[in-house]
């Protein structure tokens, strides 16, 4: 009777004469430090670390890991929203990494000041319209959420800030 193999058998006996080149190692090094770094970010994200600790895992390994601070740069530009709490992240930039966040605090308040008068001004035009259908009243608040093209511009507005977020190389400097 022939015999039944798993699997894991039927793998390893396909892969057996096979090896992984220079190359393929060293993308999943740089793949799996990516995945280490993100999972630091998000503990800190999440209270489970705390930023003394981060900078203490970051020491440790930043002798033998050169691309580490920049993939840490990386992630963390990637996390800001300028529509988020970043605290935490400005905190890991500024304490673990030595960055002045001064530039990017102005540029996601600047994204919040342009939205609000956006959004004023969209307010506005909502209630001279309804009010031009004779809807009117203290209690009549439009409803910016449902508005396709408000939604559209504000999409808008913030990818625009999130492109200047995500190039901005004042802080990838080391």
């Amino acid at each position: 009777m022939a015999e039944i193999k798993s699997t894991l058998d039927l793998i390893m006996e396909k892969t057996r004469n096979l090896t992984m080149t220079d190359e393929e190692k060293k993308a999943l090094h740089s793949q799996e430090l990516r995945g280490r770094v993100k999972g630091w970010v998000q503990k800190c994200v999440d209270g489970a670390m705390d930023i003394s600790r981060l900078q203490a895992d970051i020491e440790r390994e930043k002798a033998k890991e050169p691309e580490l601070m920049s993939d840490l740069i990386q992630e963390l530009l990637g996390r800001i929203d300028p529509d988020g709490e970043n605290e935490i992240h400005f905190q890991i930039l500024e304490k673990v990494l030595h960055r002045d966040t001064a530039s990017l605090r102005d540029m996601i308040n600047r994204f919040q000041a342009e939205l609000k008068e956006k959004s004023t001004e969209k307010t506005a035009e909502a209630k001279r319209n309804l009010k031009q259908r004779q809807i009117s009243g203290s209690a009549v608040t439009p409803n910016l959420e449902r508005d396709p093209q408000w939604n559209e511009e504000r999409g808008q507005l913030k990818n625009f800030y999130l492109k200047q977020i995500h190039s901005a190389s004042f802080l990838k400097d080391s």
